[in-house]
């Protein structure tokens, strides 16, 4: 059945979503006031409601949702579309798009690639100042407030919109579709310049291709297993890299952790540098397996975590609910606060693995992206003696999250669609909640050097990190 993005919504069909939406968050998200005060909550949904007295298609309801649940300031409560209009954007035939793809960060954005490769004025390196007139601070902090995450972090968002394509989609959808763009940027002579560039138009190449071997199945497998996770060994000078980019269950990674640290023993390494930068979570079994390899002394993935509550009357709404509603009297327990506890990970301390565990030096690469299941892994390695957390604050809270168990919550009108989690949990809680993530031990990122130079600035300080205990002999 075609489903058309134009049409509208009755103002009664918008609001009855609004009050579903606003029902299951209030009864169910565990952090709805951590981070902001329960008037500022009513205040935000309120101002949602006084925009309902005209139709409205999903997309301008989306975009208000989307402003409103990211005010909530948690990662891991986001709103998507319908599936509908999912499929015809899968499905869909890409006719213009944004030129350019950027690095944002702080209130600096810069190209890294142009789509149109014959383009000699905007290409990597290039700082741009505004675009049709919106500076980049105001654009980077307009487009973050459609950005859900963690507390009042700003290296996630900052990487979100440095996604290749991601800056482009979200400028389009939320600032400004007009066709054509102009862009005031610093040329390399350091002079202020203004450029006029259309979208861009993608077109068949006629030219004649060599036909590309294809690939078996087997090596299609071997390729996705990489993106995830793969590990590299310089014998010559025992030093290793390892890079998760995710926690997720279709890594093979408990089998993959035990085979790779079993070569770093075999092959006497003593200097590990564990890249986690681009890893946004998975399963906690995963980062806690990754964990016992590298941590020094037993350890406790979080020292509460809970739900509060456990039935939900909004359930007709919640996608496999009635999975949900069996597993909450299995692994929780109500306690005298009223809330219900998985005791399990508050009480369970793991232990280090004994065989092939890691003895050398370990360095972890972190950014904006490092998020949920990655921050309960870094939590527990830094500040141990040997290891060195070098890059960026973390795009996950290093108090703790919402997260665990997050069910789909789907409106009855629009269809549009909730992420919402479950259960609290805080890791450390003698730590305060300031709402940032975890720091580096040695703080790194992109500065305009590396990115004209198109060199990793992280890595370049993490091998200098290496020589320097070398030389010391630690």
């Amino acid at each position: 059945m075609h489903y058309s993005p134009e049409k509208k919504f009755s103002p009664s069909a918008l609001q009855e979503d609004v009050k579903v939406l606003q029902g299951v968050l209030e009864s169910h998200h565990p952090g709805l006031y951590w981070y902001q005060s329960r008037d500022e909550w009513n205040r935000n949904l309120q101002g949602v409601y006084r925009e309902l007295n005209d139709s409205l298609t999903e997309f301008d309801l989306r975009k208000k949702l989307r402003k409103l649940t990211s005010s909530i300031r948690c990662g891991h409560t986001t709103i998507q579309s319908s599936r509908s209009i999912q499929q015809q954007n899968d499905t869909a035939v890409i006719r213009a798009l944004f030129p350019i793809s950027v690095k944002c960060w702080k209130d600096t954005m810069m190209i890294l690639g142009n789509l149109d490769t014959k383009d000699s004025v905007l290409n990597r390196g290039v700082q741009i100042l505004s675009i049709n007139g919106r500076s980049a601070k105001k654009i980077i902090d307009t487009l973050s407030e459609y950005i859900s995450g963690d507390g009042f972090n700003r290296t996630h968002p900052d990487q979100i919109l440095s996604g290749w394509g991601s800056f482009g989609n979200y400028y389009r959808l939320y600032i400004d579709t007009s066709s054509q763009l102009t862009f005031k940027y610093i040329d390399r002579q350091g002079q202020e310049q203004t450029v006029i560039r259309s979208l861009y138009l993608p077109k068949k190449d006629t030219t004649a291709r060599r036909p590309q071997p294809s690939l078996s199945r087997k090596e299609k497998k071997v390729q996705a297993l990489e993106r995830i996770r793969s590990l590299q060994i310089d014998t010559a000078n025992r030093q290793a890299l390892m890079r998760i980019n995710s926690f997720g269950e279709n890594g093979k990674l408990r089998r993959f952790f035990k085979k790779g640290f079993e070569l770093l023993e075999q092959n006497q390494i003593t200097d590990l540098i564990l890249d986690v930068r681009n890893n946004g979570g998975g399963r906690v079994g995963n980062s806690t397996a990754l964990t016992r390899y590298i941590a020094k002394s037993p350890f406790k993935v979080a020292d509460s975590l809970y739900a509060i509550r456990r039935h939900s009357k909004y359930g007709k709404y919640i996608q496999h609910n009635w999975a949900i509603q069996a597993m909450m009297p299995l692994l929780t327990k109500k306690r005298k606060d009223g809330l219900y506890h998985f005791g399990y990970f508050e009480r369970h301390r793991f232990s280090p693995k004994k065989k092939n565990h890691f003895e050398g030096r370990t360095y972890i690469l972190t950014s904006g992206y490092s998020f949920s299941a990655t921050t309960l892994f870094i939590n527990v390695i830094k500040g141990q003696s040997g290891t060195t957390v070098i890059g960026e604050e973390t795009g996950g809270g290093a108090y703790g999250n919402s997260a665990w168990e997050i069910p789909t919550v789907v409106l009855p009108n629009t269809r549009i669609r909730l992420k919402i989690p479950l259960f609290r949990m805080v890791m450390n809680k003698n730590l305060p909640n300031s709402g940032r993530g975890i720091f580096p031990d040695v703080e790194v990122g992109a500065t305009m050097e590396s990115i004209r130079q198109n060199f990793d600035n992280k890595m370049r300080v993490t091998q200098s990190l290496i020589q320097a205990a070398r030389r010391k002999g630690s």
